[in-house]
């Protein structure tokens, strides 16, 4: 069974891993443990919708202090499920004694394989009509905007517009699945034209722990993936990047920043950096000796490559003194002096200081 109405990628796959073990436990009749895990994740689920859609008078401090039975009442109240579906409930109203064996036998609790097909059954239906109230309480799903988006070219304009009609849990999963839309470079893929438009529009509509989630990524493709992922992740998300550890930077900024000395011969590629404004978002993070040596190292390879094509070294170069405080400008021009040969760095300077590298 597919959770895909839980937003939470983390909890969504603890239900998910769940529901297969509990499946697993009914095949081999393992009665108790399928008790104990049905009421978990009905438990689990029915949190997670009423913290998402919260009932008059019900903060989340509340929703967070219910029992399951507590919880299915809560859920019958606001019609969430039937009267039959809550009658049914009854067989785990107290499924958290069973954790505890002496109260267990204290509590006197009964149960045999019966039992768990009817705990199993009941999960199916709690599961089916919380969905379906998701669906009914979210307006626009994550699902109806891609498409839109896709087939779409005017519904482009009135994005947030229609932001307006979708529920937060949605705009979550939205934000991932734009992510991966930009990051799909297969030629069959129904291509959203500049993804990175809307990202940057929800990230203030969904929860930091979102963003961190494809952080992780970010530094998961540093350690596994291709070198084009992981610029693509940076340029998506390098605003956000002080959410990770002082080490996570490190590690994100000495990847990126090699990556572009080694592009440096490369007038596409700087071409292509400059547009996405790259190059500047590296001033406010020269926190380590590391950093700076290869923040340096990048600027002085500019400086050597720039004969190699047009003005583009100039903007690239540009972007980059710019990033940092007025002070720390003379320093860098001083230390390219001195690192890098007059036959570069001469004519280099006199194009940029006096503008003759402009396009017009």
């Amino acid at each position: 069974m597919k959770f895909d109405f839980i937003t939470d990628e983390k909890f969504r796959s603890l239900l998910e891993r769940d529901f297969e073990e509990m499946t697993k436990c009914l095949e081999t009749k393992s009665s108790k443990s399928v008790l104990i895990l049905t009421g978990s994740i009905i438990e689990a689920v029915l949190t997670d919708y009423f913290l998402n859609f919260p009932p008059e008078k019900h903060t989340e401090k509340k929703i967070l202090g219910l029992d399951l039975y507590k919880l299915i009442e809560l859920a019958k109240e606001n019609e969430l499920i039937s009267q039959s579906t809550k009658e049914l409930s009854t067989v785990l109203k107290n499924y958290r004694n069973l954790i505890h064996p002496g109260r267990e036998i204290r509590k006197n609790e009964t149960f045999d394989f019966d039992t768990a097909v009817v705990a199993k059954s009941l999960l199916n239906i709690i599961i089916k009509e919380i969905k379906e109230n998701y669906l009914n309480n979210i307006g626009y799903s994550a699902t109806d905007l891609i498409s839109k988006l896709q087939n779409d070219a005017i519904s482009q304009t009135i994005f947030e517009k229609l932001l307006l009609k979708v529920h937060k849990s949605e705009k979550s999963k939205l934000f991932s699945i734009l992510i991966d839309n930009e990051l799909d470079s297969s030629p069959f893929s129904n291509e959203i034209q500049n993804p990175k438009k809307y990202i940057n529009i929800l990230k203030s509509q969904i929860d930091r722990e979102v963003v961190e989630v494809q952080l992780k990524k970010l530094i998961n493709k540093i350690e596994t993936g291709e070198q084009w992922e992981v610029i693509a992740y940076y340029d998506l998300l390098h605003p956000e990047i002080n959410y990770l550890s002082e080490d996570e930077i490190e590690l994100v900024l000495l990847y990126i920043l090699n990556a572009f000395t080694v592009s440096a011969n490369d007038n596409d590629q700087i071409t292509r950096f400059n547009r996405l404004n790259l190059f500047s978002s590296f001033g406010t993070h020269l926190t380590t000796e590391s950093i700076k040596m290869e923040f340096l190292k990048l600027i002085c390879q500019l400086v050597k490559n720039y004969e190699l094509d047009t003005y583009e070294y100039f903007t690239a170069y540009d972007q980059l003194i710019n990033s940092v405080s007025t002070d720390k400008k003379e320093k860098i021009k001083e230390y390219v002096l001195n690192n890098v040969n007059s036959y570069f760095h001469k004519p280099f300077y006199e194009k940029y200081d006096d503008g003759d590298f402009l396009p017009f």
